[in-house]
């Protein structure tokens, strides 16, 4: 394997298969959240309790992934001069999203289930999200880049825009799901 498909698989991977495989991360990964109550309720935010059904844990994920590829889709179709593929943007974004997977699977190691608030082993669990983070990030980036055949400043810009917005309304509406249980 070479190191590139450790930052930007998607000159190989992308369309249907990109989705399908990311779509496989994403349930694996909520499964294992489910079993640690890892809470990866938004790309950048971390919680720990084990408070919910699985449903919940899947429903975050569901939520954030859908959330940053309509915001990354939109930004393709009014910044690019190229056609845009939906499934590219929505198959390159479940597919970055596996990186997230290191968390949950961290926490189930049994030192690791359970720890007290500002501990090392706190600590340790926020590192390996922080580069789990780093490198969701940077997947994907790298596969907006390509779905959308943008560059420079539009690309920057529509990117952390869209990131941005894909986080207001992930949490917004994960905290309605919340209060209307």
């Amino acid at each position: 394997m070479k190191i590139n498909y450790l930052y930007a698989p998607f000159t190989r991977i992308a369309g249907l298969k990109s989705l399908l495989i990311g779509l496989i991360g994403l349930f694996i990964t909520a499964y294992l959240a489910f079993l640690t109550g890892t809470h990866l309720n938004g790309l950048l935010n971390l919680d720990f309790a084990k408070d919910a059904d699985f449903v919940f844990y899947l429903l975050e994920n569901l939520i954030n992934w859908v959330s940053i590829s309509v915001f990354l889709f939109l930004s393709g179709l009014l910044l690019s001069k190229s056609r845009i593929r939906i499934i590219d943007i929505f198959g390159t974004s479940v597919l970055s999203r596996l990186p997230l997977i290191i968390a949950p699977l961290i926490r189930s190691f049994p030192f690791l289930q359970s720890f007290v608030f500002q501990s090392w082993k706190m600590y340790l669990i926020i590192v390996f999200y922080l580069v789990s983070v780093i490198w969701t990030i940077i997947l994907l980036f790298n596969g907006f880049r390509i779905s959308c055949n943008l560059k420079n400043e539009r690309l920057i810009i529509s990117f952390i825009i869209s990131i941005l917005f894909s986080e207001i309304v992930t949490r917004m509406v994960i905290y309605l799901l919340i209060f209307k249980t």
